[in-house]
């Protein structure tokens, strides 16, 4: 259940900074925040284009490989167009556009965790979460690649391949807003869907992570159900035991700038 877009850029030595903020909002053991499972986005800082848009189970995980955090084969990671990006611009654009923590799949790293409560239930490990998350963001990575490739002739520079044959067939002409979402952090106000604070605010600040959650949901209406932003945060609202907007507009959130 995709809805926000989460927004940073950093510098080489800041690596591990962002790889912190991403597991800290999108850890595959906790059931607050988002789910681990993601798309991610690699975007020229400077001319605010796409290099590259990929997928993974665990969006820390993958950015640490891409980064040389952690190691990986050279074919299956991107850190040697990182380094040659590095070599000539000193910041590098990273989006993430995450899910639910309701999507959350298993992965390596929470399968201890969800082994313990299978043997208690006496039920298989399968049953404890849902897969529907990697499904999710296999079909949503071809939407994306493919609303690109049709908008520029060609793949995002660092994209060799399309992606889920399923998600090329079903794209349509305004998903490239969300393509174009990832690298036009200047363009925020003029998209619901973007997160007005970036991945380390987020990490840094529980009180927006809490408001960006919110928001979450309202995304998720506005992306499932077709509806428009103030249809989706008043449907939203009215659902809402804890008062969340009304923090917001307290907080003055809803007219937080986003600096990237």
């Amino acid at each position: 259940m995709f809805g926000t877009v989460i927004i940073d850029a950093y510098r080489k030595d800041e690596a591990k900074e962002i790889a912190e903020a991403i597991d800290d909002l999108c850890s595959p053991n906790d059931n607050y925040g988002w789910a681990s499972a993601g798309i991610y986005c690699f975007w020229d800082y400077y001319i605010e284009e796409v290099l590259y848009i990929g997928l993974a189970s665990d969006l820390c995980e993958r950015f640490k490989q891409h980064n040389g955090i952690l190691p990986i084969d050279e074919a299956s990671s991107k850190q040697k167009q990182i380094e040659a990006y590095f070599e000539c611009k000193e910041r590098l654009g990273y989006t993430i556009f995450v899910q639910s923590p309701l999507s959350q799949p298993l992965t390596y790293r929470n399968k201890s965790i969800y082994e313990k409560f299978a043997k208690q239930r006496n039920a298989p490990i399968e049953d404890m979460l849902s897969e529907q998350g990697k499904k999710d963001i296999k079909r949503v990575e071809g939407i994306l690649i493919e609303a690109y490739r049709a908008k520029h002739g060609h793949f995002p520079p660092w994209n060799k391949v399309g992606g889920s044959v399923d998600g090329q067939k079903v794209v349509m002409k305004n998903n490239y807003n969300i393509v174009k979402s990832f690298c036009k952090p200047d363009d925020f106000m003029l998209n619901p869907i973007v997160s007005r604070s970036t991945l380390r605010e987020l990490s840094d600040n529980p009180q927006y992570e809490g408001f960006e959650n919110f928001l979450h949901a309202v995304r998720m209406n506005i992306l499932i159900h077709g509806m428009n932003y103030q249809e989706a945060l008043e449907f939203t609202n009215k659902n809402d035991t804890f008062g969340y907007y009304k923090q917001i507009e307290e907080a003055r959130y809803n007219k937080k700038r986003l600096v990237v």
